[in-house]
């Protein structure tokens, strides 16, 4: 956008604007004015995920209740960010939980547990708080970071089992969690 450079002091009457006091006050104010125009402009460019800056990601995050690692690459960032915001709609169920973990982990997740949507005349299942989350693997996260994932996730005070199957290496620890 381009703009004259005296904006606002062209602004002023022909006399005010010839008096150097009132001319270097009103400068003043244009710098200041500048300065929230050219973020404000940009805007568009430090919110969109593709293009925002490390610090921006980590802010756009904590909008979402993500904590971004700052060793993670940029990319995975950004991606995680994108499957996050879509997902916003259904955090707390199933199918945002699966799709949150599954952004983050590049793993396949199936989460299971005892609610549901249940008609007048079918058999209600005893209440039963326990969540249970399998994972083929954790990807670069830490079991620890998966979990701390899911309590921000899950009902307060629900029961999380977290069962990772890691791939078998011919060592005989193909499956491993809780």
């Amino acid at each position: 956008m381009s703009v004259d450079k005296d904006w606002l002091i062209s602004q002023l009457p022909r006399a005010m604007a010839q008096d150097p006091v009132l001319n270097r006050f009103v400068t003043a104010f244009q710098e200041v004015a500048d300065t929230v125009r050219d973020r404000v402009d940009g805007i568009e460019h430090q919110v969109d995920t593709g293009l925002a800056s490390p610090e921006m990601l980590a802010y756009l995050a904590s909008w979402l209740g993500l904590q971004l690692e700052p060793t993670d690459s940029a990319e995975y960032q950004r991606d995680l960010l994108r499957q996050a915001g879509k997902l916003l709609g259904w955090r707390g169920t199933r199918h945002g939980v699966e799709g949150l973990l599954g952004a983050a982990t590049g793993a396949r997740v199936e989460v299971s547990d005892s609610g549901g949507v249940f008609g007048q005349k079918d058999t209600i299942p005893p209440p039963d708080n326990t969540v249970t989350v399998q994972l083929d693997h954790t990807g670069h996260l830490s079991e620890r970071q998966v979990r701390a994932i899911l309590e921000q996730e899950v009902p307060l005070g629900a029961n999380i089992v977290l069962d990772v199957r890691y791939p078998s290496d011919g060592t005989g620890g193909g499956r491993r969690g809780r």
